[in-house]
């Protein structure tokens, strides 16, 4: 009896060997596909049961900005679909970014940049009319001609008086009055040299005037040249600064435009890494939470965290997808 009893233990063992050996397989492929929804969470399972697709325990490796991105705790029962983190600061801060560098670009992209004006034609010179000097030698001429005219008068009247006094027995009072003629005479022969210089200093004075005016309308016209010059250049320098401020413009908004692109894909999930880290962590089975464990920061700044889960019995559900 001793010898049967021994075997039936022997038997009992064996079979319980057996039982464990065939309850260990690796997880479903159905398991597989939905934990590689999300790129940052790695899910070991170590051990399933034969009567469900559904591990008994299951390690999820998530990335998170802040602690309080992880929205379980230890011992806290979960159901399929919970969230496990979600990095809800770095979306707010992605979104705040967002709006700023919209508002700057819609502000940049309505601002205007005004053009140049065209330099205004410079008004011409008038021209000087014809000089004439008519009047002024008219009366220089005229002056020239009483002088002339005296200057007869006066040799003719000292002839006569030259010839009076050699007439004998001659008044005197003849002689003196001739003598008063000619006196007359040469105060007039003086007047009209006065008014011939006169008249020649008015002549001077005009040719002098044109000389005048002539170099002021160079000048006038050197100046309007020179205005010319200076208004072309500096449309020339503001058309310059206009191109290049549109130039500017366009490489600031287009490098906001891709700064912009790269927050609306990351909030989006359309960026490739930047922004998988983003996206929401969820349960694929019902279980409690038996222990986190921060694993690190990464040199991004991000927190590494393992999630590992007890999956409850009988949850015979399919992962969650």
């Amino acid at each position: 009896m001793e010898w049967f009893s021994n075997l039936i233990s022997y038997g009992l063992a064996a079979a319980g060997v057996v039982f464990v050996y065939t309850s260990s397989f690796p997880v479903s492929n159905n398991q597989s596909d939905n934990l590689s929804t999300s790129p940052e969470t790695i899910s070991q399972p170590t051990q399933t049961d034969t009567a469900t697709t559904s591990p008994k325990r299951l390690t999820i490796t998530v990335k998170v900005a802040e602690p309080t991105d992880l929205k379980i705790a230890e011992g806290q029962e979960i159901k399929r679909g919970d969230i496990i983190s979600d990095r809800i600061s770095e979306k707010t801060r992605l979104t705040s970014q967002q709006q700023i560098l919209q508002l700057s670009l819609d502000r940049l992209k309505s601002a205007s940049i005004t053009p140049p004006a065209s330099p205004a034609l410079v008004p011409p010179v008038k021209a000087l009319p014809p000089v004439s000097y008519l009047e002024q030698e008219a009366a220089v001429e005229k002056s020239k001609a009483q002088i002339a005219s005296i200057t007869s008068e006066i040799d003719l009247k000292k002839q006569e008086i030259d010839y009076l006094s050699q007439v004998p027995n001659l008044d005197p009072i003849i002689l003196e009055h001739e003598q008063t003629k000619l006196d007359e005479l040469k105060r007039n022969h003086t007047a009209a040299v006065r008014d011939y210089q006169l008249a020649m200093g008015k002549l001077q004075s005009a040719k002098d005037n044109r000389k005048y005016q002539e170099y002021q309308a160079s000048v006038t016209e050197a100046q309007r040249i020179e205005q010319m010059n200076q208004s072309r250049l500096n449309y020339q320098r503001q058309l310059a600064e206009y191109e290049q401020r549109l130039a500017d413009r366009e490489f600031q908004v287009s490098q906001l435009q891709a700064r912009l692109n790269d927050v609306e894909n990351a909030l989006s999930g359309a960026a490739p890494r930047a922004i998988a880290s983003l996206a929401q962590v969820k349960a694929p089975y019902s279980g409690t939470v038996r222990r986190i464990r921060w694993l690190g920061q990464s040199p991004d700044g991000s927190l590494t965290a393992s999630v590992t889960l007890m999956v409850g019995n009988g949850a015979g559900e399919a992962p969650l997808r």
